[in-house]
C-alpha cells in the first residue's frame, strides 16, 4: 500500500538550477551548521527498503549496526550524506516504541558542523527532533 513509503522513501531530486539561484547568498549560522550529516529512519521491512534505494542508487548499500539503540541496518551514501535505515533488534530498542507510535519514520539527524561541537541539541528547542551535530 501506498502508506508504507510515507517517511521511508524520501523523495530524492538532482538540482538543475545553478546553485547561486537556489541558495541563499548567506550560509553560516551562529551555531556552526553547515548541512545534513546523517539521517536516521526506523523501519520494520528492511529488505523492501534496501530494494528500493538499490533500485534507485544502484548499489546495495552498507550494513549497518547500532549497539547504542539495538538495532541492524542498512546505510546509503548519497554525496556528503548518509541514509540510515534501523530495524529494532530487541524490545528494549527505543525504535520499536516509535515504530509503535509513528510508524516507520525519520528517527534522527545529524547536522555537519564548523564549530567542532558533536553535542546532541536540546529536545526542548527542537521541538522534540533527535538532532545532534557530527
Amino acid at each position: 500500500p501506498r502508506e508504507r513509503h510515507r517517511g521511508v522513501a524520501p523523495f530524492l531530486i538532482q538540482d538543475e538550477t545553478p546553485r547561486d539561484e537556489r541558495v541563499p547568498r548567506e550560509t553560516t549560522h551562529k551555531n556552526g551548521a553547515v548541512g545534513i550529516g546523517t539521517v536516521t529512519v526506523a523501519v520494520d521491512d528492511l529488505r523492501n527498503v534496501r530494494s528500493w534505494y538499490r533500485a534507485v542508487l544502484g548499489y546495495d548499500g552498507e550494513p549497518l549496526e547500532r549497539g547504542d539503540i539495538p538495532a541492524n541496518g542498512i546505510l546509503f551514501k548519497i554525496g556528503p550524506h548518509c541514509l540510515d535505515f534501523l530495524e529494532p533488534q530487541t524490545k528494549e530498542s527505543p525504535l520499536g516504541e516509535w515504530l509503535k507510535r509513528r510508524g516507520p519514520s525519520p528517527y534522527s539527524a545529524t547536522l555537519r558542523t564548523t564549530s567542532g561541537n558533536r553535542a546532541p541539541l536540546n529536545k526542548i528547542l527542537t521541538h522534540g527532533a533527535a538532532l545532534s551535530f557530527e
